[in-house]
């Protein structure tokens, strides 16, 4: 007896042939790889591919432009698919660069493109990585100096006895009413209170200031225009003509000396009369020598004429 096939039935098998061909699918595209957008491959090495898995977004300036394809051991390294989307060439000096979105986000490849003319083609690799550093290594250099700096506080805060830290308790007063006074000094500064606050406020300082700087510009324009006594001297040819012959004269003069022309030059070169001289000293010195020992006489003489 044939049995009449149900409407339910149908819609049945209708579903599960559809989600047979669903899982097939994504078998496909999750494991082979099938409906994947046209490119190429390029290949990495890394020493850490640790965060990175296929499907992992590769980035040019922040614009996605491929995924990792796949990652295997080469050796004690990773070596890194990276399935390069059709139309985007990459130059021949590119770096890769592991980083990450934000602190804690998920990790991307950055590619960071160099200035060769040439492009990489398909099956070569990038010989360039920057090693980003490790977070958790980061993560425990910092706990380690924050450590560190905990245990130099507390040797710090040992070597503070009771005096020291009166002592700094002092200063840090001091610095306070230090600061208190420039305050107040700045405050009657700038009501125009004070000696320095009438210099800084007074217009009458400002104007007489202005006054003299006009008079010294109208004083430097009369000299530069040849008006006044230094204006005169500054500005007459004839004065500087006369000072500049007045000075030859003295240098003619001058050298006729140190030649012995002229009387004067002859008294400062002739050795004869200065050898007369000295001989006419010393006459006259013996002269006075005799005379000082014929007073005496001379005096007892005229004693004994005047009583005999």
């Amino acid at each position: 007896m044939n049995k009449k096939v149900t409407p339910e039935l149908k819609v049945g098998i209708l579903v599960l042939a559809a989600i047979l061909v669903l899982l097939y699918m994504s078998f496909r595209i999750g494991s082979l790889g099938g409906f994947r957008e046209q490119g190429y491959l390029l290949y990495v090495t890394v020493e850490n591919a640790g965060g990175l898995d296929p499907r992992t977004p590769i980035q040019i300036a922040g614009v996605e432009v491929g995924k990792v394809d796949r990652i295997k051991l080469e050796g004690y390294k990773a070596l890194i698919s990276l399935h390069i989307r059709k139309g985007v060439p990459v130059p021949a000096d590119s770096k890769v660069s592991i980083k990450t979105q934000g602190v804690l986000g998920d990790k991307y490849i950055e590619i960071i493109p160099g200035k060769a003319a040439q492009y990489l083609a398909a099956g070569d690799r990038i010989q360039d990585v920057v090693t980003p550093p490790d977070l958790n290594q980061v993560f425990a250099e910092v706990g380690e100096a924050a450590k560190n700096f905990g245990d130099t506080m507390k040797d710090f805060k040992g070597l503070l006895g009771e005096p020291e830290k009166e002592a700094i308790k002092k200063s840090l007063a001091n610095i306070e009413v230090v600061s208190s006074d420039f305050k107040k000094i700045s405050s009657d500064i700038e009501k125009g209170k004070g000696t320095l606050g009438k210099l800084v406020k007074d217009d009458t300082l400002y104007n007489d200031a202005r006054e003299t700087v006009s008079s010294l510009k109208a004083v430097s324009k009369d000299i530069e225009q040849g008006k006044g006594t230094l204006g005169k001297l500054a500005k007459d040819e004839a004065l500087y003509d006369e000072t500049k012959e007045a000075v030859a004269g003295i240098k003619e003069f001058t050298d006729g000396l140190r030649k012995g022309e002229g009387t004067l030059g002859k008294l400062a070169k002739d050795d004869s009369l200065y050898n007369e001289t000295e001989k006419a000293m010393k006459k006259v010195q013996k002269g006075a020598e005799g005379l000082q020992e014929m007073t005496p006489i001379t005096v007892l003489g005229t004693i004994f004429g005047i009583f005999f």
